[in-house]
C-alpha cells in the first residue's frame, strides 16, 4: 500500500493528511495549537482516534516521541540516538524491536521489524513536507503513518531547539 503523508499549507498546529494514490484521505493528523509536547492526533476519515503521536517534553542528550493508542496507552517509545555519527532511531513497540535503515535526515529510509522491511519512507520534492510511504501487506498502515509523524515531530523539536 502507498499513502502519501503532506503537512498543510496552513496550520498552526502542524496537521497534515494521509491520502491514497487516487488523492483520497485516509488518515488526518491534527496537532494542537498550544501543547509542549507537539502532541497530534490521527484518525481516520469519520474522525475516530486511531493513534495518538507527542514527544517527551523533557529530554536529556535523547529525544524522544510516544505512539499512543485512543486510550492513551503508550504502544512505540521512538528514541533519537544523542552520540552517533548519523541520524538514527531506536524504536520498541508493541510489535518488537523496530529499525531504520537508511538517510532518515532526508526522509529515505526503510523500516524494518525482525530483519523484514514492513516499510518505506521517501520525502517527496515539494513547497511543503511530503512523503511517501510504502507499507508491505498486514502491517498496520494507521501505525506506519503514525511513526513516520513521530519521526517527523522529533525532528521538528530538534531543529525548533537548535535555533533557541
Amino acid at each position: 500500500m502507498e499513502l502519501y503523508i503532506k503537512n498543510k499549507w496552513v496550520s498552526l498546529g502542524g496537521s497534515s493528511t494521509v491520502q491514497d494514490a487516487e488523492g483520497n484521505d485516509v488518515f488526518l493528523v491534527k496537532g494542537k495549537v498550544f501543547s509542549f509536547t507537539g502532541k497530534k492526533t490521527l484518525t481516520d476519515p469519520q474522525g475516530e482516534v486511531r493513534y495518538i503521536i507527542r514527544n517527551k517534553f523533557w529530554h536529556f542528550l535523547a529525544y524522544r516521541g510516544f505512539i499512543l493508542d485512543p486510550q492513551e496507552n503508550v504502544v512505540a517509545t521512538i528514541k533519537r540516538k544523542a552520540f552517533s555519527l548519523h541520524d538514527s532511531f531506536t524504536i520498541t513497540s508493541s510489535l518488537g524491536e523496530i529499525q531504520i535503515i537508511g538517510n532518515i535526515l532526508e526522509f529515505n529510509y526503510r523500516v524494518t521489524l525482525n530483519g523484514n522491511e514492513i516499510g518505506h519512507v521517501a520525502r517527496k520534492i515539494s513547497v511543503r513536507d511530503s512523503y511517501v510511504l510504502t507499507v508491505e501487506s498486514g502491517i498496520d498502515p494507521a501505525f506506519m503513518a503514525a511513526l513516520v509523524i513521530a519521526i517527523d515531530n522529533i525532528n521538528d523539536r530538534k531543529k525548533s531547539d537548535a535555533v533557541n
